[in-house]
């Protein structure tokens, strides 16, 4: 049984908590995202069965930081963890996992999968140790993932969810009992990507020539589920556009 300090969000969040309170392992602390950016933190904490809960403004203070190493935990374990953490925060357990949906060190950073389907740059998902900067940490593992043609940003972001907790689940146990070893990352191929990078990707020019090909590959990237994030101005009005794809004429109801 290994005593983890859980830092998770969304479903991966939900699923890895589950997970490891049914592996035996103990889940010391449980930290969640702030308010404004926190998604399932109830189904996080019913299935975590951790009574210590904090929230990620909590690591920002150096009193309850200094509570972190009083745990005498085994690992850190931040799935979908929107925050960078100090190295009095990672440093205070004897190892960290994170969970990144890309095949890094190929598009650290924000929105990996969008980039993907934009450039065709490789796709996946990666285990990492966390160290002091973005995803830079040596990879415990990592799979390549396959794009469809009918992917959209919204199926390829549930499919990485769904690989991610799938690969940290057949390799938990390695990674608890020392049988993995992190390998440093090739940082001579790293691509990193902030967050504000899509707001120069959303505005189509129509007086620009591009391929068609590039075309419906932005759209496939900025189409998630009902919402569609690319547009053009038409008469000062912005015009959002959704690409919906199917191998028949025929969409099911829910995605009109």
């Amino acid at each position: 049984m290994s005593k983890i300090i859980l830092m998770a969000n969304d479903k991966p969040g939900v699923l890895i908590a589950k997970f490891l309170k049914e592996s035996g392992d103990n889940i010391v602390r449980l930290y969640l995202h702030d308010e404004s950016a926190r998604k399932l933190s109830d189904d996080i904490i019913n299935n975590a069965g951790c009574n210590e809960i904090f929230y990620a403004k909590d690591l920002k203070d150096k009193d309850h930081i200094s509570t972190i190493p009083k745990l005498d935990a085994d690992f850190i374990i931040t799935v979908y963890w929107g925050y960078l953490l100090s190295p009095e925060v990672f440093n205070a357990v004897k190892d960290t996992v994170n969970f990144h949906p890309a095949y890094l060190p190929i598009n650290r950073g924000w929105y990996p999968h969008v980039h993907s389907m934009i450039d065709g740059s490789m796709l996946g998902v990666t285990l990492h140790r966390v160290d002091d900067g973005a995803d830079t940490g040596p990879i415990w593992v990592q799979k390549k993932v396959e794009l469809s043609p009918y992917d959209t940003a919204k199926t390829i972001y549930d499919r990485l969810q769904l690989e991610i907790v799938e690969l940290f689940q057949n390799n938990w146990g390695k990674i608890k009992s020392g049988v993995l070893d992190p390998i440093p990352q090739d940082n001579s191929k790293a691509v990193y990507h902030k967050k504000k990078e899509l707001e120069n990707l959303d505005c189509i020019d129509l007086e620009n020539k591009i391929k068609i090909k590039d075309l419906i590959n932005l759209l496939k990237a900025r189409s998630f589920g009902n919402l569609g994030f690319a547009f053009y101005n038409e008469n000062g009005k912005n015009i959002y556009l959704n690409l919906r794809l199917s191998d028949s004429i025929h969409f099911d109801k829910d995605e009109k």
